[in-house]
């Protein structure tokens, strides 16, 4: 069967973030049997360009794949690769900028599904870019949220950006005037943003906080301070080999010893129940870094939606 290929149009038609979710918590699920597996991220370079290279596969479901994304100065490309698991023939290249946004969301979605309370409505979003706004999709799909408190450094835009959230959950959106602020005002915090520095003190989280950290994954940027490892009382990332790559909100904690990599669970043992949240006042992080398998896990939805209804251009091979 050829080939096809697939538009950031036709993942936007094929795939939702309910979607996201369910293929990203059973990718994690089939990561701690065994039945699947992750290729951390490489990131071979020329003078101009850094190609970023992640995979996977999940043999219960005979997935394989990659993403490949390249990054200049003026932007990012990304490309998703979907083979067929038993043949090893090309299935599909898609368009991956929406579906990385989704899966990257998912995964803070079945992170805060099992860490916040379960009566958490509150959610403090640092960050107004495309990440965030799914980010804010995906919790949503997980707890009945009714205040969302959104701070980015342009006023303009954090207070466009509140809006168009509002319009998306309907609920209510607040453009927060400080970071500190949508932290304290809280139960549910997520950090989406390109900043180096941590983005609030640690000291404003108040007991019973789930934490998302997804900006960073390069070890020269941290969007979390010390004192929010040292608050913590459960910290898990999606992948501990990957962390060590890219993690850098852990590093300082690491090299001050506060924190060993022995400490730090994986969203895999959190999903079957083996790391749980302590009691409802434990502070809780989970550091995302993005996974290839997460990427195949969606893309392969993808693929198989596009041949049901007869979406894609088929390539010639």
């Amino acid at each position: 069967m050829p080939a096809i290929f697939l538009t950031e149009d036709d993942v936007r038609r094929l795939v939702t973030m309910q979607d996201a979710l369910e293929t990203t918590e059973r990718a994690f699920r089939h990561l701690a049997t065994g039945n699947a597996e992750n290729q951390s991220r490489g990131r071979p370079r020329t003078n101009s360009v850094m190609m970023h290279v992640l995979a996977g596969a999940d043999r219960e479901l005979d997935q394989l794949g990659w993403k490949i994304y390249t990054t200049t100065r003026e932007g990012a490309r990304f490309l998703v690769g979907i083979y067929d698991g038993e043949q090893g023939t090309l299935s599909a290249l898609i368009e991956a900028d929406y579906l990385g946004q989704l899966r990257t969301g998912a995964a803070t979605g079945v992170a805060s599904n099992y860490l916040a309370l379960d009566e958490a409505d509150t959610l403090g979003l640092i960050g107004t870019g495309l990440q965030a706004r799914t980010q804010a999709w995906a919790v949503s799909g997980v707890r009945p949220l009714k205040k969302v408190f959104v701070y980015g450094r342009d006023p303009e835009r954090r207070k466009e950006f509140a809006a168009t959230l509002a319009a998306d959950l309907n609920c209510e959106v607040i453009p927060a005037p400080s970071a500190a602020e949508a932290v304290r005002s809280s139960q549910i915090v997520v950090t989406a943003t390109t900043s180096k520095t941590p983005v609030f003190q640690g000291t404003d989280l108040k007991p019973g906080t789930h934490i998302n950290a997804v900006g960073s994954n390069f070890l020269k940027k941290a969007e979390l301070d010390v004192t929010c490892f040292k608050r913590a009382d459960l910290i898990c990332c999606d992948s501990r080999d990957q962390c060590r790559l890219e993690a850098g909100d852990f590093v300082a904690s690491l090299e001050q010893g506060l924190l060993a990599w022995e400490d730090i669970g994986e969203l895999a043992d959190i999903v079957t129940g083996e790391f749980s949240r302590p009691d409802s006042r434990s502070i809780t992080i989970f550091k995302s870094v993005g996974l290839g398998i997460e990427d195949v896990a969606l893309g392969s939805l993808i693929v198989q939606r596009a041949r049901e209804q007869g979406i894609g251009q088929q390539l010639p091979f």
